[in-house]
């Protein structure tokens, strides 16, 4: 039995005043649903929509053909049922998603022509997001989009002779019929950049990833950020076999590749494809195999363990004791642990990824680096109105003043300052974060009264990696709260922390895609990454510390004063 859709007239849409911001470059990207990066399940929903009934009335058709667009199943082929022969030929439902409110949908009255065999149908949808022909997913700006949809009689029964190219999804049912695919492009220093996007969940999904991959390039936000080895190669057929090896045929263009570009190459094609279960990819030109060299990729997974400061020490948490890190520890423990620092202890740390340096914020605001192979304490700045710095893992420190949003600060690896503009329109910032790829930084702030979530690319001077530039910025969520901090929990998640009297939000959101909303039960003072079961670790304004178990937080330790950020983890010999 085919679903029915409520018709209803459309209420009144709230326009947030951000879309008013004179000279705001930020784009959105926020719709509430699946939770957020979760690896695409084996058994999936699959909706069987019906075909038209005979002598279905022209606003059925038109109903019954929305329906069954949330259908991919054989390239849409149930929903082209409900189109004329040209039209089905014609009509392309990869060229647009529409994520909209079901029961805000209204349908117009079937307007016939003056000899009856004719005639048009309006549908009004309300779109809380969009995908693009890309796989792109962003929020839709606009409160109410019109479908035009022509309607003819063929052999007696009413079909659609012209639609829309495109489909609509209700916002209930998005992410069981279109599934998130990371495609993996090159970023600084070796370190391999995700780049979201959503595509339906059926046949053709490996060979539309390559070529979106291949052909596509990175996303337009990301554009000055990353690079993609495949520029000017072309993909001609993909195949996966029974024992998860992939064949791409590619243009000739590859050959004449020098060899670190092919090996790159190989990395981007078997990091993206592994989601499927791919564990082996040949390159062929022309039938017969490109071979490549070993790449050499920097990972940026970090620790597992927990990275804390208590009363009287500094370094990796596990089972309720602390691991020193060399160097780091003796010199934390030495002068910014409460014991030892009684005027002005550290209230946050971040660790670079191979344990060779550390940026900590005292209470009092000051900014230092300590070196790791020296135990000397460098002051970055004596200010006191910083924001909670950000390191990233090129030894930059970054920090911002709240009410000055448009000025960030970054001091590099010698201590020198160096300033970069923010993001125009914000009016305040709560919290600032890099991520572990050093290609992308989130911003937590304030357009006026909206909270918000900004995901910016980073451009960097090629020779020293310092940051010159921020590129693309976009608002990933509006908060329904202002954050007190930030955490790329995942390469394709950041969680933005909103503490409140009696507990703490969390808004967990997929850059380019979904969110989830777990909430704690308690009052959190920080928030970083869990580790390879829990995306999140909290610490909790009474010292205990709690990693997420699915839907509960569990705690894993207590004594806690600072839970530091880590980077990365220490390079390990051989690369990947």
């Amino acid at each position: 039995m085919r679903r029915t859709l409520r018709t209803i007239a459309l209420g009144a849409v709230l326009t947030l005043a951000l879309a008013g911001c004179a000279g705001l470059p930020i784009e959105g990207s926020f719709q509430a649903g699946l939770k957020a990066d979760d690896p695409t399940s084996t058994i999936r929903w699959q909706f069987s929509p019906d075909g038209p009934e005979d002598g279905a009335k022209p606003i059925e058709i038109v109903l019954g053909f929305l329906d069954a667009g949330e259908s991919p199943a054989n390239d849409w082929e149930v929903a082209r049922e409900f189109l004329t022969p040209s039209a089905r030929t014609t009509w392309d439902p990869d060229q647009r998603v529409t994520v909209d409110r079901v029961n805000d949908r209204e349908i117009g009255d079937f307007l016939a022509d003056d000899a009856g065999e004719s005639g048009q149908v309006s549908v009004r949808v309300a779109p809380t997001a969009s995908v693009d022909e890309t796989g792109r997913y962003e929020l839709t700006g606009s409160a109410v989009r019109s479908l035009e949809f022509e309607l003819a009689l063929v052999d007696g029964e009413w079909r659609i002779s012209s639609a829309p190219d495109g489909v609509v999804v209700q916002s209930g049912t998005f992410s069981s019929i279109y599934t998130p695919q990371k495609l993996m492009f090159s970023g600084p220093g070796d370190r391999l950049v995700p780049d979201l996007r959503w595509f339906p969940d059926s046949g053709g999904l490996v060979d539309r990833v390559v070529h979106e991959l291949v052909e596509g390039g990175p996303a337009d936000w990301l554009d000055l950020a990353v690079s993609s080895a495949f520029s000017g190669v072309t993909r001609n057929r993909v195949t996966v076999d029974d024992n998860g090896s992939a064949t791409v045929d590619l243009s000739a263009e590859v050959e004449e590749a020098d060899p670190v570009r092919r090996a790159r190459m190989q990395t981007q094609l078997e990091q993206t494809l592994s989601t499927f279960g791919v564990d082996q990819v040949r390159m062929m030109v022309d039938g017969h195999r490109v071979t490549a060299p070993d790449d050499a990729i920097v990972s940026v997974e970090p620790d597992a363990r927990a990275v804390v400061m208590t009363e009287n020490d500094f370094g990796y948490l596990t089972n309720g004791e602390i691991t020193p890190i060399t160097g780091l520890t003796d010199a934390i423990t030495a002068r910014f642990t409460p014991e030892s620092s009684e005027d002005d202890p550290a209230r946050s740390i971040s660790v670079a990824p191979d344990l060779s340096h550390a940026v900590v914020q005292t209470e009092g605001g000051e900014i230092w680096r300590i070196d790791a192979e020296t135990a000397e304490f460098q002051a970055l700045s004596y200010e006191t109105d910083w924001e909670h710095p950000a390191l990233d893992p090129f030894g930059n420190a970054w920090a911002v003043r709240s009410d000055k949003p448009k000025r960030i600060v970054v001091w590099d690896a010698d201590g020198e300052a160096h300033e970069i503009e923010g993001v125009d329109g914000l009016t305040q910032i709560s919290a600032i974060e890099v991520a572990r790829d050093g290609a992308r930084v989130a911003i937590a702030g304030r357009v006026d009264n909206q909270s918000v979530l900004i995901v910016a690319g980073i451009r960097r001077d090629e020779t020293t990696s310092v940051p010159v530039a921020l590129t693309g910025a976009r608002i990933v969520s509006y908060l329904p709260e202002t954050a007190t901090s930030a955490a790329w929990v995942s390469d394709t998640v950041v969680a933005a922390m909103m503490a409140g009297e009696e507990r703490t939000l969390i808004r967990e959101q997929q850059v380019g895609g979904t969110a989830e909303n777990p909430t704690a039960s308690f009052v959190a003072t920080a928030i970083t990454y869990g580790n390879p079961e829990s995306r999140e670790r909290l610490l909790a304004k009474d010292g205990s510390l709690y990693v997420r178990n699915a839907t509960t937080w569990q705690q894993a330790g207590s004594g806690v004063v600072v839970l530091a950020t880590q980077l990365g983890a220490p390079p390990v010999a051989g690369g990947q």
